[in-house]
């Protein structure tokens, strides 16, 4: 884990490509949740842009176009009829403080992604709320979720404040 190491250190080694494969996931799962580690990246990306054209240019392998150009046609075949949105894709909205919202296949089902810190204000549950944990924590009523872990709150139900300590990404799905 990368534990202590500031934001800007984490993005720095991201971007320079001095990090494990374990260490590089755990990066790319923490921007998800943490706009700041993920607008330096970009930052970073945007700044180091410029040196990759004073690497000079090597000739790529003469095999390499054949397995791209098979690995795109598999790929489009793959997703025909199909479609994806990556995790930083899509329109997120200020929803809260400290939490932004994506609207995902249906108007009732959204993406909240919560800084660290963030809280749900208490409130009433008008139709069924089932929530999903996709990363980070997240407390309700005194109990922590992690990754994977479901939340339900019947129509009528109320609870306290949520919130989360580390910051998470919510799947959330209103109604039935």
């Amino acid at each position: 884990m990368l534990n202590e190491e500031s934001s800007v250190d984490r993005a720095r080694d991201f971007v320079l490509g001095s990090l494990s494969g374990a260490e590089r996931q755990e990066v790319a799962r923490a921007r998800l949740v943490d706009p700041m580690l993920d607008a330096e990246i970009e930052r970073l990306e945007a700044q180091f842009a410029p040196l990759t054209g004073l690497a000079g240019e090597l000739a790529p392998p003469a095999h390499l176009q054949a397995r791209v150009m098979a690995a795109v046609a598999g790929e489009h075949h793959e997703f025909l009829g199909k479609s994806a949105l990556e995790a930083g894709e899509g329109r997120w909205l200020p929803y809260r403080p400290g939490i932004d919202a994506r609207r995902m296949w249906n108007r009732r089902t959204i993406m909240l992604r919560c800084r660290p810190g963030a809280v749900l204000p208490a409130h009433d549950h008008p139709e069924d709320e089932h929530v999903v944990v996709v990363s980070g924590d997240f407390v309700v009523g005194g109990r922590s979720f992690g990754p994977g872990d479901y939340h339900h709150s019947r129509a009528g139900a109320r609870h306290g404040d949520a919130f989360t300590r580390n910051g998470c990404l919510l799947l959330v799905q209103y109604g039935g």
